[in-house]
């Protein structure tokens, strides 16, 4: 019987922390854990115990993942766990072609990668060179949708 309810509170336990550890790995183990303890209580105490043991963890562990998600989003860590505004961040989707040829600076190490200045806007650039240092003059060798080629000028 002890080994049974240790079994049962093991198998909460993993499926209380898979909500931090999403994954299904420790929602897998305790499952697997629950069925344990309801092949153990067949042996011991049969078929109905089985049954109540399987049916009672289910629902146990679906009403303490409705209450965690309730409680947890509510509290100041389930806060810091979720993003409450909206990225306004963008993608350079376009070729920028028109940049074909033109000269900046880098702001960063490019080692291959890194932030260039050119036109007066900040973009992310992989230099053909290899390593180039900050404050680098470059020049535009070619683009794609989401970074420049430069080379050192």
């Amino acid at each position: 019987m002890t080994l049974i309810v240790g079994l049962l509170i093991t198998a909460f336990i993993l499926f209380f922390f898979e909500i931090f550890l999403p994954g299904g790995v420790l929602a897998v183990i305790g499952g697997i854990l629950l069925l344990v303890a309801a092949s153990l209580t067949y042996t011991e105490f049969g078929l109905i115990a089985a049954i109540g043991v399987i049916i009672g963890g289910l629902v146990g562990a679906i009403t303490m993942f409705f209450v965690e998600i309730r409680f947890i989003s509510n509290s100041r860590f389930g806060n810091q766990l979720s993003l409450k505004q909206s990225i306004d961040a963008k993608v350079n989707q376009q070729p920028r072609e028109k940049l074909v040829g033109c000269e900046g600076v880098t702001l960063t190490t490019l080692a291959p990668s890194g932030r260039v200045e050119i036109d007066g806007e900040v973009r992310t650039a992989y230099s053909e060179d290899g390593y180039l240092e900050k404050d680098t003059p470059v020049k535009v060798l070619r683009s794609s949708p989401f970074h420049l080629i430069v080379v050192r000028k």
